[in-house]
C-alpha cells in the first residue's frame, strides 16, 4: 500500500469522526429546538458524509479505507456522546412516588437544599404522593440516597429536561 493510500484512510477516518460527532450534536440541538444551528450542522455533516462515502465506494476493495470508515463511525459516536455530555445542561426532573413517609422525604429533600413540588394522586394500591424535583444531573445520586434512606419502596424515575425558564434548580449556578 502506498503512502497516499494510507493518507486517504487517515482522512476518511477523521472525516467520519467529525461527521458522526456532528450528527450527535445536531440531534441534541433538534431536541433543544435550535433549528437554524441544527440545519447548518446537518449541511456540513452530509457534505462530509457524501465526500467520504464516495471515496470509499470508489475503491470498495481497499479494506484499509473500509476499516477507516467503520472505525471513524465508531469513534465518532463516542466523541459525539462526549461532546453532547459537555454541551448538556445536565438538568433533570426527578419524580418520586410514595405511599410511605412522604413528609419525611419532603423534609429531608428540602433540608438538603432541593426545591420540590408535591401533588397527591391515586395509584394502584390507593393514595400516593408525587414529589417532583428539578436538579443538576450530578446531584441525582445524592437525591436518590436521601429518598431511599427514608423510603426504600419509593418509586423514583428521571427524565432529562430540554427547555427551562424560571424557577429554582439545585446544583445549577444561575436561575434559569
Amino acid at each position: 500500500m502506498s503512502w497516499s493510500g494510507v493518507l486517504w484512510a487517515v482522512v476518511i477516518f477523521f472525516s467520519r469522526v467529525v461527521d458522526v460527532g456532528l450528527g450527535t450534536i445536531r440531534v441534541q440541538l433538534i431536541v433543544r429546538r435550535r433549528k437554524l444551528l441544527a440545519s447548518l450542522i446537518g449541511f456540513v455533516e452530509i457534505l462530509i458524509y457524501v465526500l467520504v462515502v464516495s471515496q470509499v465506494i470508489k475503491d470498495i476493495k481497499n479494506w484499509l479505507n473500509v476499516l477507516a470508515y467503520a472505525g471513524g463511525f465508531a469513534i465518532g459516536t463516542l466523541v459525539g456522546m462526549l461532546l453532547s455530555e459537555r454541551m448538556s445542561r445536565g438538568v433533570i426532573e426527578v419524580t418520586v412516588i410514595t405511599q410511605g413517609s412522604w413528609q419525611e422525604i419532603e423534609q429531608a429533600v428540602r433540608e438538603a437544599g432541593f426545591a420540590l413540588t408535591r401533588q397527591s394522586g391515586m395509584g394502584r394500591e390507593g393514595r400516593v404522593e408525587v414529589l417532583n424535583v428539578v436538579c443538576a444531573a450530578r446531584e441525582l445520586s445524592r437525591l436518590v440516597d436521601l429518598v431511599t434512606g427514608v423510603d426504600r419502596e419509593a418509586f423514583v424515575y428521571t427524565r432529562e429536561l430540554a427547555g427551562l425558564r424560571g424557577g429554582y434548580v439545585y446544583g445549577v449556578k444561575s436561575k434559569l
